[in-house]
């Protein structure tokens, strides 16, 4: 049952009682005022008729006194009158007979009685008829309670129609007011609670009154935030507690794959070494044929090459922290562009240099920041599907990632690019996405490694079709107070 509908039915139950006590001592007292008007009716009735009745009784005799009052009764209609001698009194009930009695002894006032003849009551005055020293009998007044009674009925009749009525309008009234000011928020709030517990934090409720239910609309409204604002975090806290998880990970792998690279390393260069010296010296013997000479040449050639990747995998597996000194990117940049000029010319793409000149000396190992570019240029290069340009940055961060305290070396390239998914892994060890034989999947591992050992980090941003830009983070050196000053 809605609340509208218990307020009906308790207001309706409400005024009905009301009406009815009130109709209930209404009826009460307009009944004992209506018998006292007609006592007094009686009375002054009786106050008229029964001196002269004494009166004709004494001078004209009984039966004529008698006349006269069947004359008053046909005047009167309402009030019957009528004389009732000794004789008869003991016809009348006990108790009608006692109080007579006394009447006929002088000992009692006169008698109003209340009798029921066949359905309708009727009132009976009863007063002594004196006649000089005797009392011959009683004069009785009778009138019918009916008009009585059917005032009760109208007064009750009333009553019930305007409790109805009265009722009916509550009703109507309560139904339509509790609809508005009750029914439609305590529905906006359902809905509302249904949308939270679907999940929906975001809706909010209209408060457009100021009752209590707008206040718990307001505080809902404010629960809801609160908890989107708890659900946010949780989000934010969860992702990061995922990423942490995903590094941890990814900082295992990298002990396991770097304990298995240097087991590896150390194992295969001695045999390597020997393998390149006696390729040198099938080169270098004087009775070997073309032939001969150029498959040591190419024996040496990938000797060389695989003499690489162990070096990159000693890298990538070191332990040991890097020897930094004093080191001018400008100067270290410029050379390492210069040294990949051929492998660049060989595809048609250019390198071209961005320096910012305001770009002060930092404390780095100059050995491996050359190793850091080198990886990221020749990536670049590699990625180049046709002729273009490799540009290589060295100055501020760019506007949008301004970093206070770093500088920034950005390689950008034109190429293929990387989808997200090949993006999120682009520092893992052994991955890569070039052919077998150009790559070993540890170049930019190795290098994120480096940049890291130096305090710094590297990000990078890529659109397929479009090209990659790797920006590498390293820490400026605190200025002194006197280049301060």
């Amino acid at each position: 049952m809605s609340i509208s509908s218990k307020l009906a039915f308790g207001i309706i139950a409400g005024i009905v009682a009301i009406l009815a006590v009130s109709s209930y001592f209404t009826v009460v007292r307009e009944i004992s005022l209506f018998e006292t008007d007609m006592v007094r009716d009686h009375e002054v009735l009786e106050r008229a008729a029964l001196p002269a009745l004494e009166q004709i009784w004494v001078a004209d005799g009984p039966t004529r006194a008698l006349e006269l009052l069947t004359q008053v009764n046909t005047r009167r209609g309402t009030v019957s009158l009528r004389f009732l001698p000794r004789e008869a009194i003991s016809d009348e009930p006990p108790t009608e007979q006692l109080a007579l009695s006394k009447l006929l002894l002088r000992e009692g006032p006169r008698v109003v009685h209340v009798k029921r003849e066949g359905h309708q009551p009727t009132l009976h005055t009863y007063s002594a008829v004196r006649v000089a020293d005797q009392v011959p009998g009683v004069l009785e007044l009778t009138e019918s309670l009916e008009p009585r009674d059917a005032y009760v009925h109208s007064t009750v009749l009333r009553a019930a129609v305007t409790a109805l009525s009265l009722g009916l309008v509550s009703a109507v009234l309560t139904f339509a007011l509790g609809s508005t000011i009750v029914g439609r928020p305590v529905r906006a709030l359902v809905d509302q609670v249904r949308r939270v517990g679907a999940g929906d934090l975001g809706a909010r409720i209209d408060v457009e009154t100021n009752d209590e239910l707008a206040y718990l609309a307001r505080e809902m409204n404010a629960m809801t935030g609160k908890l989107s604002e708890a659900n946010k975090r949780l989000f934010e806290e969860t992702a990061a507690r995922v990423r942490a998880l995903e590094q941890l990970r990814h900082a295992d792998r990298l002990a396991t794959v770097g304990k298995l690279a240097s087991g590896i390393a150390h194992e295969l260069g001695t045999p390597l070494n020997v393998v390149s010296g006696r390729a040198k010296m099938i080169t270098q013997t004087l009775n070997a044929d073309d032939t001969a000479r150029q498959n040591a040449r190419i024996v040496i050639e990938q000797s060389q090459r695989m003499a690489q990747i162990i070096r990159q995998l000693l890298d990538f597996a070191r332990a040991g922290k890097p020897n930094k000194s004093s080191c001018d990117l400008r100067v270290l940049v410029a050379s390492c562009l210069s040294l990949l000029k051929p492998i660049a010319d060989k595809r048609g793409v250019t390198l071209e240099l961005d320096a910012d000149a305001s770009i002060r000396p930092i404390v780095a190992d100059s050995a491996q920041l050359q190793q850091v570019l080198t990886n990221l240029v020749v990536n670049a290069i590699q990625s180049m599907e046709q002729p273009g340009t490799v540009h290589v940055r060295l100055g501020a961060p760019p506007p949008g990632e301004a970093r206070t305290g770093y500088l920034c070396l950005a390689v950008e390239d034109h190429g293929v690019g990387m989808s997200q998914a090949t993006l999120e892994r682009a520092f893992e060890p052994f991955f890569t996405t070039k052919d077998i034989g150009e790559g070993t999947g540890l170049g930019l591992a190795v290098a994120y490694g480096i940049v890291q050992e130096h305090g710094g980090f590297i990000d990078a941003i890529s659109t397929p079709g479009q090209g990659s830009r790797f920006n590498v983070f390293l820490p400026l050196p605190a200025q002194s107070t006197n280049e301060s000053t």
